[in-house]
């Protein structure tokens, strides 16, 4: 965390406006130009594709990032809200440069697994997001298909086992991907994780020593 305060430290020197809805925006906007002029196909020259980017188009390197999700018009306009939502809570709790600087962080690691398999994405980067306004705010419930609700917390944990359970059957270059692009979470909250394991142990061995206990 030292080094994270070093680091926000130096962006004091430049003036740092909220920038996260303005990303949303795009995504959102490239989602319905590809809607209305399929044949262009503008989303596939946003890609982070490094053989593209070698032959010139270092657009790439930025662009991915407002690629949105691939899904159904419903779907996308879900999933673009939520991280508008979690984006913009984020920064707002943070401000602006810290958000920034957790931003940059994730959008880095994506690019760096993209030099290791060819192939970016910002997934991984936006979820990296989810997961640190779970752990900010664990106790906050949203409306599951808008009837349950959930607290963030079993969401986050739900999320988890699932990305664990897909760096063990998937592919490598999916590992490398999830690998980098979680890299500022951990940077941003090892230690309170950590912590955070470590006392779920302790609890757990505390109440085990008392169930045998009793038992006596």
């Amino acid at each position: 965390m030292n080094i994270m305060n070093r680091l926000e430290r130096k962006l004091y020197r430049l003036r740092v406006e909220p920038f996260f809805r303005y990303i949303i925006f795009a995504m959102a906007g490239v989602y319905l130009l590809q809607m209305l002029f399929p044949p262009f196909n503008l989303i596939s020259k946003l890609l982070l594709v490094m053989p593209m980017v070698y032959l010139g188009e270092v657009w790439r390197l930025i662009s991915f990032l407002i690629v949105p999700p691939l899904y159904d018009p419903f779907s996308a306009m879900l999933n673009m809200y939520f991280y508008y939502f979690i984006g913009t809570s984020l920064e707002s709790k943070w401000g602006a440069r810290r958000f920034l600087l957790y931003f940059l962080l994730g959008a880095l690691g994506a690019v760096l697994a993209a030099l290791i398999t060819q192939v970016g994405t910002n997934h991984f980067l936006y979820m990296s997001m989810f997961f640190a306004f779970s752990l900010l705010h664990p106790e906050q419930e949203l409306l599951l298909f808008f009837v349950l609700p959930v607290k963030m917390k079993w969401l986050a944990l739900f999320n988890a086992v699932y990305y664990i359970y897909m760096f063990i059957v998937g592919d490598w270059p999916q590992r490398v991907a999830m690998i980098f692009s979680l890299l500022n979470l951990f940077l941003f909250f090892g230690g309170d994780m950590l912590t955070m394991i470590r006392d779920s142990i302790n609890h757990w061995q505390r109440k085990r020593r008392f169930q045998n206990a009793q038992r006596r």
